[in-house]
C-alpha cells in the first residue's frame, strides 16, 4: 500500500490506499467512514479528535459508527447469556459514543457536520441487511474469508481473556461481530447515499484486503478503503 495525503501535503495523517480504485476514492475525498469497535483497536481520545479535526477538514463529509448490537457477540463468545452480552454492549457503545461526541467537539468541527451513528441504527436498512446477509453467506462458503474472520475473531477475544487462547465456539461465535461490521467495507454509498466512500482503518486489517479478493463478495466500485497513521508514523518515501 502506498501513503498519500488527502488534499493537502501538510496533513497531519497519511492514508494507505488498498488498491488502486481505493486510492482514487481518496483523491476524490467525498466522505470518510471510521468505525469504532473491537477489531479497530483503541483509539485514544485525543488522538480520536486529532483524527477527527484532520479528516473535517480533507473529506466533504465524514460518519463515525459505533458498534453496538455487533459487540453482543462478542460478549456471547465471553460466555455471557444473552440479556448480560446486550446489556454489557449496550453499556460499551453508550461510552464510546459520548467519547466520539466529546471528540467531535474538541476536534472543532460545526455541529451540523459531527456525524455519528450506533450500528444498530442500520439493522433495517435493506441494503445493510442485504450486505450483512451477503457477508454471512460468504464467510460460511468462502474457505479463506472463513480462516481470515476465526483469526480475527480470535485476536479480539484474546484482549478480553487475557492472552489465553478462546475456543473454537467463542472463535465462532465471536466472527458473526465482524461479519456485521463488514458492511461498510463493502458498499457504505449504498447504506448512506453519498457519491463514494473510505472507511479508513487504525491498523492494517486483514480480513479487510481479502474481500476485495474473495469471489463470493462484491465490493462496489464506489467503496474504499485505507489505513491511517499520523505523519511521523508513516514510512519514508522512497
Amino acid at each position: 500500500m502506498q501513503e498519500t495525503a488527502a488534499r493537502t501535503v501538510a496533513a497531519p495523517f497519511t492514508m494507505a490506499p488498498y488498491t488502486e480504485n481505493c486510492a482514487r476514492l481518496c483523491e476524490r475525498a467525498e466522505h470518510l467512514l471510521l468505525r469504532v469497535g473491537p477489531e479497530t483497536g483503541p483509539l485514544g481520545r485525543e488522538r480520536l479528535s486529532a483524527l477527527l479535526r484532520w479528516a473535517g477538514t480533507a473529506f466533504d463529509r465524514v460518519d463515525v459508527i459505533v458498534a453496538d448490537v455487533s459487540l453482543v457477540h462478542v460478549h456471547q463468545a465471553l460466555g455471557q447469556p444473552p440479556e448480560k452480552a446486550r446489556k454489557n454492549a449496550n453499556h460499551r457503545a453508550a461510552k464510546a459514543f459520548r467519547r466520539v461526541s466529546r471528540a467531535w467537539e474538541e476536534a472543532g468541527v460545526p455541529p451540523q457536520r459531527q456525524r455519528v451513528h450506533l450500528l444498530s441504527t442500520f439493522l433495517d436498512h435493506p441494503v445493510y441487511a442485504r450486505l450483512r446477509a451477503e457477508a454471512q453467506r460468504a464467510v460460511a462458503e468462502d474457505p479463506a474469508l472463513r480462516e481470515v474472520s476465526l483469526q480475527a475473531a480470535r485476536k479480539v477475544l484474546r484482549t478480553y481473556l487475557k492472552d489465553r487462547e478462546p475456543d473454537f465456539a467463542q472463535v465462532d461465535e465471536g466472527k458473526n461481530h465482524l461479519i456485521a461490521e463488514m458492511p461498510w467495507c463493502l458498499d457504505t454509498p449504498g447504506i448512506l447515499g453519498v457519491p463514494s466512500s473510505v472507511t479508513l482503518h487504525p491498523q492494517r486489517q486483514p480480513l479487510a484486503e481479502l474481500m476485495f479478493a474473495s469471489p463470493h463478495l462484491t465490493v462496489s466500485p464506489r467503496q474504499g478503503q485505507a489505513v491511517v497513521r499520523p505523519r511521523f508514523a508513516a514510512a519514508p518515501s522512497s
